[in-house]
């Protein structure tokens, strides 16, 4: 890959993930990069309409057109096409909101969303990552990874976050409450990142040994209590099932569960 492609790349990246408009210096500081640089790239992606100067400042925010490009990817993706039916079945019976995620280790990616009546309109959203340690999602993922995962999450952690006690005293945590997803087989969440939202979730297999992602339900602790997590627990499996199902996933799912 190209030297100006890779810097390109990463200035969408980083526009992508602002909450507000950029200016040229704080991008430069921000990717380390010469601010010259970034002003070139700024500039061609404007004349290729795919940024634009925010009213009365000199900051800089992407337009519609990647989500444009975006949007037919997402609408044809095979596996959420078959997922999407389940998470609207789910999310009409629960009334929480529904996802499904997909693994992309050390991360989950949210693939897909319908809201249930109870569910939260400001949670996730499609497109959005979070580390897998981090969200019931993640952990239903995580706990069954086949091999040592926590080691892999170790080595993660150490490369990108410079491992403290504060991380391995996490790992530890985590060891324990794995063990726990794999005998009950859903995962749980209570405020994993935003406070008073809860989560149930279940791995989903498609045609490897690892899972591809996970199913889940999430609401406020209102109406999804930690005191009925184990009946949230039973619908979202159910969901997981059928979803494994309808990927032809059902061999790589026996097997991981037997193993577990």
């Amino acid at each position: 890959m190209s030297s100006t492609l890779r810097k390109s790349l990463r200035v969408i990246e980083s526009l992508s993930q602002s909450d507000h408009p950029r200016g040229i210096s704080d991008m430069a500081r921000e990717l380390e990069m010469d601010k010259s640089a970034v002003q070139r790239i700024f500039q061609t992606l404007q004349s290729e309409g795919y940024l634009e100067k925010a009213p009365n400042t000199s900051r800089y925010r992407l337009t519609l057109k990647l989500w444009e490009l975006g949007s037919p990817i997402i609408a044809r993706h095979e596996l959420r096409r078959h997922v999407h039916p389940i998470l609207r079945y789910g999310a009409k019976v629960s009334g929480f909101t529904a996802f499904f995620t997909w693994a992309d280790f050390p991360e989950i990616v949210y693939l897909d969303k319908v809201e249930g009546i109870h569910g939260r309109t400001y949670t996730a959203e499609p497109g959005q990552r979070n580390p897998v340690w981090l969200t019931a999602g993640g952990k239903a993922v995580l706990a069954q990874r086949p091999g040592d995962a926590l080691k892999e999450l170790a080595d993660v952690m150490r490369d990108r976050l410079d491992l403290t006690p504060i991380h391995a005293v996490r790992l530890k945590t985590l060891k324990g409450e794995l063990a726990q997803i794999r005998r009950r087989k859903f995962a749980i969440s209570e405020g994993g990142t935003m406070p008073g939202i809860n989560s149930v979730a279940a791995a989903v297999w498609h045609d490897q040994p690892e899972p591809v992602g996970s199913v889940v339900l999430t609401a406020d602790n209102a109406a999804m209590p930690a005191d009925n997590f184990d009946s949230f627990g039973a619908t979202v499996i159910s969901m997981a099932e059928e979803a494994t199902r309808a990927l032809g996933g059902e061999r790589h799912a026996h097997t991981a569960l037997l193993a577990s």
